[in-house]
């Protein structure tokens, strides 16, 4: 008989058996697997908390601390407003633009005005582009008038920034520095050298119109240019070749027509704000800011 091969077959069942299981290479894999995934979710689980206790922590803070007050846009000058005249152009007032709170011009403007004069900075100033420059402009404008040239107060009624926005001078209640009767704006940069952007005459018209509405302005008002007043390059080439195209310019103060105001009664050289011994010359400084 031959001899059993059964130890044989017992081994290699066992072999078989073994074959089922994972290598230790397998196994090492595995666990790195799941320690992987074991971190991912422990990950996941502190940025979730992390966002959760973030979410309350600002919710408690907001609903604790006093809520700030709106910003509301108007059309007129009810308190806690910023005025907004139509397209974008916003008045930026005297305590917005940080001008000094004790200064004043001398005389009321009567309303409806029957002039508005136009005038530019000049003195090679570059146009301002946004609140924050022109806001700078405005102050040291004020200063340069209250300290160097003896003015009470910034020259102009209004300013029109290169940002559209309009800036409160000494408004509409209080006469400029060159004539009563009359309502000043300012381009706020030098327009002999610059020429003025859309937003500043879109700005004029919307505030000459406001003016209007409001009777500020009679319904009939004279548009002038400043050296139409007086010997000026103020407002500048630029500006003025525009502000002649306008519905309400008038020609007087050119050749061949009478002085700008006489029908009035206002002088010959608008120059009101200047010391007397300025005024009795026909030809007052010119180094008020906008007359260069």
């Amino acid at each position: 008989m031959p001899p059993s091969r059964q130890p044989e077959l017992l081994v290699t069942g066992r072999n078989n058996q073994s074959r089922g299981l994972p290598s230790p290479e397998q196994s090492s894999a595995l666990r790195q697997e799941r320690y992987f995934l074991y971190g991912a979710l422990i990950l996941f689980t502190i940025i979730a908390f992390s966002a959760a206790l973030y979410f309350i922590i600002n919710q408690t803070q907001s609903n604790s601390s006093p809520s700030q007050p709106e910003i509301l846009f108007g059309n007129n000058y009810v308190s806690g407003t910023i005025p907004n005249l139509g397209n974008g152009h916003l008045v930026i007032d005297r305590q917005n633009w940080g001008a000094q709170s004790d200064t004043r011009g001398p005389y009321p403007l009567q309303h409806p005005t029957p002039y508005v004069l136009i005038t530019h900075i000049g003195v090679q100033s570059t146009p301002c582009i946004d609140m924050y420059r022109c806001s700078i402009k405005m102050r040291t404008i004020q200063d340069a008038a209250v300290a160097e040239l003896n003015l009470p107060d910034i020259p102009n009624n209004f300013y029109l920034g290169g940002d559209g926005f309009i800036y409160v001078g000494r408004g509409w209640d209080i006469a400029n520095a060159y004539a009563n009767h009359t309502l000043s704006v300012c381009f706020m940069g030098d327009y002999i050298r610059y020429e003025p952007n859309d937003k500043q005459f879109s700005a004029l018209e919307h505030l000459l119109a406001h003016g209007v509405a409001k009777d500020y302005l009679t319904k009939d008002y004279q548009l002038v240019a400043h050296n139409q007043t007086r010997t000026t390059r103020s407002p500048g080439p630029y500006v003025y070749d525009r502000i002649s195209k306008m519905p309400r310019w008038s020609p007087c103060g050119t050749a061949g027509y009478s002085a700008c105001g006489a029908e009035i009664g206002l002088p010959t050289v608008w120059a009101q704000d200047y010391p007397k011994k300025n005024i009795t010359s026909n030809h007052p400084p010119t180094t008020n800011g906008e007359t260069v």
